[in-house]
């Protein structure tokens, strides 16, 4: 504890320091100054943390309530930190599930620290055995939070950034923290949402107490929003937390109020763009909420939608494949979402089957990985391998661009569609780049959900509602498939993929019925914690994609609802030692789980999404050819 006093003395005079700057200080001296003062208050209440943990008879009530302290301070810089200094943000908040560097996924695995796993520890019946973790994880904790005055000195906070921070990190709060996804054992995610938008306010507060007076009119706005909200998040008792409403009725308004703020303050309004959610939307639940470049980056071209109509065709087209028969819309077809409705996929041998089910690809644009095992990382190499595969298509593209180079109607359109690049010509590139722009074109995200908790149109009943606040609250859905995409990608920089191991049963009518047998993403990046992985699906248009699962081996919701709120495979008696799907039963009454299904089967949107092609083009010297089916015949 000498140490920790020395630091203490040492920080305190670092945040003196940071007050005695000049009248006319810049908003880069504001922000400092702001950050230096909540993260004293923050290192304070660590330093009593950890003297409760320290006592020879932990009081674990009262280090519990000491822990909530330290998280509800330390949200009110989260933004800030995890915006300019995310290294040490994800130290003090990982999660407390084993863990790769994303950029280096050979690399060993991540441990555990931070105030999630301190959460962990305290909450544990093993809290005796573990007092060694927990000295440690605290004592790491007051070193980075005492490091960080000295890191922010020497800093400049761009004012453009700072605000895209604020924005981001009411996202982060309110797609993630607000549903528990930090605190599954304290449920404290709605008071540190309280704590977040106090922060958020003090901030602004700091940086612009001299505002001019228009800009102070919209200040107070926001701040009564604020208000408003914190209200109503103290207003819940944990399990009866009406998600919904405060999307609708505070959420909205809070985000659009800040991005009107933001315009004020800001000189220039436009932001960098480098973000996978386009801030100049007022809200993420709006329809173009997102830059769908950013997730799998492609090439623009001056003929964006002559492209992706090229691409529809050679989509439809089975003269892709080796035999004419199949095309990509064998095994995605629109009248199914873009899924076949089958298991497992048909193989290019007729009777036979891949080992596993055929994802939709609507929305695929939304994701960083694609296929169940994450396997590809842009529409081009997804479509490569799938070409390649003998049991898929039987193919390569350069014969496919040989083959279709004999059509004149062909030619005709790839040089149109590209005019004014290199790729007028039909090559293997070109090909590969039309079917990838089509697939960037098949979104759905204008279901009765998303026009209802926008508040364009309310359009859900009570039954929806509540299933949503199911989906959220009890049912812990929100915490790995995650709003409002509704997939795999963590908010609100959506890079990082979740990967879950669920223990989903064989597809195979043993008895008793196994568990699967596929390693997943294991067999990608051979590394434990990925053993029988798969990544997160996305549940838009779920009710039109039956059967469910890598594997196809439940065909209904209900049967999907029923292994969830029996704990996955540990919850059915197998032996899944790494299954990241909490095995506690749900508990979900049949009420409950009708109205979480009645909430499921509102994200469908494929209406404009069905449009097959009327013709192909033809062949002048291949008359058999000219009579290839469209969507292929298997």
């Amino acid at each position: 504890m000498r140490i920790l006093r020395i630091c203490t003395v040492i920080f305190i005079c670092i945040g003196l320091l940071a007050f005695m700057g000049s009248e006319e200080d810049s908003f880069n001296d504001r922000v400092i100054r702001e950050m230096t003062l909540q993260t004293d208050s923050l290192l304070s209440s660590v330093v009593v943390l950890s003297k409760k943990c320290n006592e020879k008879q932990i009081d674990t009530l009262s280090a519990q309530l000491a822990l909530n302290d330290c998280r509800n301070r330390y949200k009110k810089i989260e933004g800030i930190l995890a915006y300019f200094f995310p290294g040490e943000a994800f130290r003090l908040n990982k999660a407390v599930v084993p863990s790769i560097e994303e950029d280096d996924e050979v690399s060993p695995e991540v441990p555990f620290s931070g105030f999630q796993y301190v959460e962990s520890i305290l909450y544990s019946d093993s809290l005796g055995f573990q007092r060694k973790e927990l000295k440690a994880a605290i004592d790491q904790i007051y070193f980075l939070i005492s490091n960080l005055p000295i890191s922010y000195s020497q800093f400049f906070f761009e004012e453009r950034s700072v605000w895209e921070a604020l924005q981001m990190q009411l996202v982060r709060q309110f797609m993630l923290g607000f549903a528990d996804f930090e605190t599954v054992d304290s449920k404290n995610g709605v008071v540190e949402s309280a704590f977040v938008l106090n922060g958020i306010h003090e901030l602004i507060n700091a940086a612009y107490f001299d505002a001019a007076e228009i800009k102070k009119t919209e200040m107070t706005n926001f701040f009564n929003e604020i208000r408003r909200s914190e209200k109503t998040l103290f207003s819940y008792k944990i399990g009866e937390i009406n998600y919904f409403a405060f999307y609708v009725d505070n959420y909205n308004s809070l985000s659009a109020s800040l991005s009107k703020l933001r315009d004020i303050m800001l000189s220039e309004k436009n932001l960098y763009f480098t973000t996978a959610i386009n801030f100049q939307n007022q809200s993420i639940f709006d329809p173009h909420a997102f830059n769908t470049y950013f997730f799998v980056p492609g090439k623009t071209h001056a003929n964006q939608s002559e492209v992706a109509e090229l691409g529809r065709l050679l989509f439809f087209d089975p003269a892709l494949s080796a035999n004419n028969l199949r095309a990509c819309a064998s095994c995605h077809q629109p009248g199914k979402a873009f899924t076949d409705g089958l298991p497992l996929s048909q193989s290019f041998e007729p009777g036979k089957f891949l080992t596993r089910n055929a994802p939709t690809i609507i929305n695929s644009v939304l994701q960083r990985k694609l296929f169940h095992d994450g396997r590809a990382f842009t529409f081009e190499d997804q479509a490569g391998r799938v070409m390649s595969n003998p049991l898929e298509m039987h193919n390569d593209f350069q014969t496919v661009a040989d083959k279709l180079v004999h059509s004149s109607e062909y030619r005709s359109l790839f040089k149109s569609a590209f005019s004014g690049t290199e790729d007028t010509a039909v090559t293997s590139r070109s090909i590969l780049i039309a079917i990838a722009e089509y697939e960037r074109t098949l979104i759905g995200m204008n279901t009765k959900f998303d026009k209802s908790i926008s508040g364009r149109e309310m359009l859900l009943n009570n039954d929806e509602v509540e299933g949503f606040n199911i989906f959220m609250g009890k049912a812990a859905c929100g915490t790995c498939h995650f709003l409002p995409l509704f997939n795999s990608l963590m908010p609100p920089v959506y890079v990082e993929t979740e990967w879950e191991i669920i223990g989903a049963p064989s597809a195979q009518l043993t008895n008793p019925r196994k568990l699967d047998d596929d390693i997943g993403r294991y067999a990608i990046i051979p590394v434990d914690i990925f053993r029988n992985s798969f990544k997160t699906p996305g549940l838009r248009n779920i009710a039109l994609t039956a059967p469910y699962m890598h594997n196809g081996v439940f065909k209904t919701l209900d049967e999907v609802i029923d292994f969830y709120d029996r704990g996955g495979g540990i919850g059915l008696g197998y032996e899944v030692p790494n299954q990241t799907l909490p095995e506690e039963p749900l508990n979900l009454s049949p009420t409950e789980k009708f109205q979480l299904k009645s909430f499921l089967e509102t994200l469908n949107d494929t209406i404009s999404l069905n449009t097959i092609p009327g013709r192909l083009p033809e062949f002048e010297d291949n008359e058999l050819l000219n009579e290839r089916k469209i969507g292929g015949d298997y």
